[in-house]
């Protein structure tokens, strides 16, 4: 996650310290304190007794807060010493605030920082690949199993329209993103289906809010984070957005080319840039189908992983728009990509590197 230089002053939450306290963690100091970008506040640093602690609080209305918090205390406690997938340490909660406490992994590098720099290896996809697989054959935890709510993404309420306080909040870029699903009545219908289709599917226990930037590397080790959304889903959604945050790089990382406006351009420039990144995808699946045997037998599940794969990058659309006056260009040619992969995903499970490995 990417670090923030001034999170919520911890006068205004005096919970903060009050729940720490309570935990005997000691209490942070607002002068040595930093936080993450994310949609809910955080707070990291060294307590006065010397403990590293990250702390967030997970917003939404309180059934919300209460349903994520108990998923989060239930993985915790799933995980906790697990031999191959590593997660920072669960300290404690409290449901009523919303706030969480973990061990925090100073000087960490998240997954998504590695990969600006090059330094996300395909050891480290692989590794990440062999820790899904071994995370959707567990079997899940009571909270996690038996929280039925919908997944927060896709959308489905927003598809059609969005509410008039959140429409007066938003950004311009937001807006504008916005505008381009509105408008698009059949990559609305797909998303539905996507949707419908993951009901009647095979299901398990998943991340559920899958990017590079959950990914920590820390002291040779990687780690997995952010188990708010974890639930019992259809395993193509973590598979996809493993494969969708190389894919949305590859787009981005393209250069400009104000003649390619058209959808088949968009694909192909996207394409040829993905093809540098399209190994960490194929060591991802790799490690995946090594740790998680039970999914070769399922075999739409590169299929419906690029499916997902095309959502994702407009979920990074969304994402990326917020508090921005206006999409760029390579932005919107994500769009076009993920409409394509979105609508034809059979076609790209090759391209997206989810081929090999049957």
């Amino acid at each position: 996650m990417q670090k923030k230089p001034m999170p919520v002053p911890l006068d205004q939450v005096p919970e903060v310290a009050e729940f720490l306290t309570r935990l005997r963690l000691g209490t942070l100091r607002q002068d040595a304190v930093s936080g993450f970008f994310g949609r809910n506040d955080s707070w990291a640093g060294v307590t006065d007794a010397g403990n590293p602690v990250f702390v967030k609080q997970v917003s939404g209305e309180a059934d919300m807060v209460r349903r994520r918090v108990a998923r989060i205390r239930a993985m915790g406690a799933l995980l906790d010493a697990h031999t191959v997938i590593n997660t920072p340490r669960f300290l404690g909660d409290d449901g009523e605030s919303g706030l969480v406490a973990f061990a925090l992994l100073e000087e960490a590098s998240s997954g998504a920082d590695l990969a600006a720099e090059d330094g996300f290896t395909w050891e480290f996809a692989h590794t990440a690949g062999t820790q899904i697989g071994t995370l959707h054959s567990l079997q899940a935890p009571a909270p996690v199993a038996e929280d039925t709510s919908e997944p927060p993404l896709p959308p489905l309420d927003r598809l059609s329209a969005l509410p008039l306080e959140t429409y007066a909040a938003m950004s311009g870029g937001e807006l504008e993103a916005w505008r381009i699903l509105h408008n698009d009545a059949v990559v609305v219908e797909a998303m539905r289906n996507l949707s419908r289709r993951e009901k009647d599917g095979s299901r398990a226990l998943v991340h559920g809010d899958l990017r590079l930037d959950q990914f920590l590397h820390h002291d040779g080790v990687l780690y997995l984070a952010d188990w708010e959304e974890a639930r019992l889903a259809d395993p193509a959604r973590d598979i996809g957005a493993f494969a969708g945050e190389w894919l949305y790089r590859g787009v981005l990382g393209m250069a400009s080319d104000e003649d390619a406006v058209g959808d088949r351009e968009l694909v192909v420039n996207g394409a040829r840039r993905f093809e540098a990144l399209r190994p960490y995808v194929e060591a991802f699946w790799s490690g995946y189908l090594e740790a998680r045997q039970a999914a070769r037998a399922d075999r739409e599940l590169a299929v419906r992983a690029a499916a997902f794969a095309g959502w994702h990058m407009f979920d990074r659309l969304l994402a990326g728009a917020f508090q921005r006056g206006r999409l760029t260009p390579l932005e919107r040619a994500a769009a076009g990509v993920g409409r394509k992969v979105l609508l034809s995903p059979a076609e790209f499970t090759v391209t997206l590197g989810l081929g090999g490995g049957r």
